[in-house]
């Protein structure tokens, strides 16, 4: 039987025993607030500086994406954010308050733990309780909690009131192979490491593996050509959504997830691409390690992923690699 975290009409519910057929569901679940805010006056939610207000984790790899977009579109006076803890609260989730990992609820709501601004968006609220979270002041509802169509807003929306409007992460020219990308990132790549962790058994896990690697796989290759990013040499939203699965990779997903094939380093041009995403002004302020590791070494994560299934070994050559050496033996000789 499944045991679950999620809210049941309105309330909190720790460690809720699910029928089996929860056991087959993905980890990661589409959002439940889709409204959207526009550059429309006239619409039920326009931009406007000051306005909205995002709840985060650093350590959530779908709200990275979403912070990021924040920084590159250099909106931090437009949308302020609050920081979740990066360990869950047994008795309460997503939690805000001072400390070195955390913040206070900024929207001013007084939340303490995040399910706060579910119920208060819909008192009867059933479901999972995720960041990110794009909180609308004036109606005191959440308005998104979907991360990439949040990520989409924060890339047009706010255009005409500040921060970056000459970046634009969804260009109109590239929209067809960008949508393609973006779909096959969030699926094989996004979703496909939560999808090897969620396998319930050796059947469901070989498959996984197969899709998440086959698809870095053809990452590396695509990469070959010489662009400096995925879709071109400009950053777009394809390398905003593959960027926080991929730099999580080697410390959270290789090891705990039992994502054993290879690790990042292995893929010598995903690696480098990586390193120049890094270094795109704004980027870096955006990875917090110490978040991360915080939050997937918790215990949870490291026990749920076992489920007696025996890890894929590594794509390890173990033959000497030195080119100095002429055979293996002699390169041994010398270690």
């Amino acid at each position: 039987m499944a045991r679950m975290k999620l809210m049941i009409n309105g309330a909190w519910r720790e460690d809720v025993v699910g029928p089996p057929e929860f056991d087959g569901q993905p980890m990661v679940h589409t959002g439940s607030f889709r409204d959207r805010v526009t550059a429309d006056a006239g619409s039920a939610y326009p931009s406007m500086a000051g306005r909205y207000h995002l709840y985060v984790s650093y350590a959530c790899p779908f709200s990275h994406r979403v912070i990021m977009v924040r920084a590159l579109k250099q909106l931090d006076r437009i949308v302020d954010l609050s920081i979740a803890h990066p360990l869950w609260d047994t008795a309460g989730g997503w939690v805000f308050h001072d400390g070195p990992m955390s913040t206070r609820d900024g929207a001013g709501n007084g939340f303490l733990n995040l399910h706060e601004a579910y119920r208060a968006s819909r008192a009867d609220y059933t479901g999972k309780v995720t960041v990110p979270v794009l909180w609308d002041r004036v109606s005191k509802r959440i308005v998104n909690n979907e991360s990439l169509e949040i990520a989409q807003m924060l890339n047009e929306a706010f255009n005409d009131i500040g921060g970056n409007p000459t970046l634009n992460l969804y260009p109109i020219a590239e929209k067809t192979a960008l949508d393609s990308l973006c779909a096959a990132i969030d699926r094989s790549l996004a979703k496909g490491v939560y999808a090897v962790a969620a396998a319930l058994d050796q059947r469901q896990y070989d498959s996984a593996i197969e899709v998440l690697f086959g698809f870095l796989d053809k990452l590396e290759r695509q990469l070959q050509d010489g662009r400096r990013f995925l879709l071109t040499d400009a950053v777009t939203l394809a390398d905003v959504l593959a960027f926080p699965p991929l730099v999580r990779f080697d410390a959270v997903y290789n090891p705990v997830f039992r994502a054993s094939r290879r690790r990042l380093v292995d893929y010598p041009r995903l690696a480098a691409y990586v390193m120049r995403l890094y270094e795109v002004p704004g980027v870096a302020s955006t990875l917090r390690l110490d978040h991360i590791l915080a939050h997937y070494y918790d215990g949870d994560w490291a026990v749920a992923c076992r489920r007696r299934i025996v890890p894929e070994a590594p794509a390890v050559d173990w033959r000497c690699s030195d080119k100095r050496f002429s055979s293996s033996a002699e390169c041994a000789s010398v270690r």
